[in-house]
């Protein structure tokens, strides 16, 4: 069945319980209940009727839709009652995102690509060979590097 055609097969559950419920209403009538008793009798034969209900609707289909839509719509209403709640909410998933995203994308730049280079496993850098203000075994010191233009001033020199 469609799940758009819900609203118009409400009234006929409706009726449906209610026609059970009073057949088992007559039938508690003719074993000499007074009608007054007879229907409270059928509705505790009968059992919760809104569980009923909400059985046979999930048996309709498109349940975890509906469901989810009318969060949305509570969701949407709560949201028009505190804007200034919504604001900071949004600003920060904003800011989350941004950040996240820019994170993201120095890291997949600096370390996650590989250099376009065809061999990248085979660039070097160049330097004098000293690190000033530290010795070689500390990794804390500045080395001097040079520039590949430096470099093939310095080649042209040799």
């Amino acid at each position: 069945m469609r799940w758009w055609s819900r609203k118009s097969r409400e009234p006929d559950l409706e009726k449906e319980l209610r026609s059970h419920l009073e057949l088992e209403a007559e039938e508690q009538r003719e074993s000499g209940l007074s009608p007054e008793e007879a229907r409270h009798a059928a509705h505790r034969a009968f059992g919760n009727i809104t569980l009923i209900k909400e059985l046979t609707r999930e048996m309709w289909g498109w349940i975890s839709f509906e469901r989810s839509w009318q969060d949305m719509r509570y969701a949407l209403r709560a949201m028009r009652r505190s804007p200034g709640v919504t604001a900071v909410a949004v600003m920060s998933l904003a800011l989350g995102i941004g950040a996240n995203t820019a994170i993201f994308s120095l890291i997949d730049t600096v370390m996650l690509k590989t250099l376009p280079v065809s061999d990248p496993e085979q660039l070097v850098l160049l330097g004098d060979g000293v690190s000033s203000g530290s010795t070689d075994d500390e990794p804390s010191g500045k080395w001097i590097l040079f520039s590949y233009p430096v470099y093939q001033e310095l080649q042209s020199r040799n």
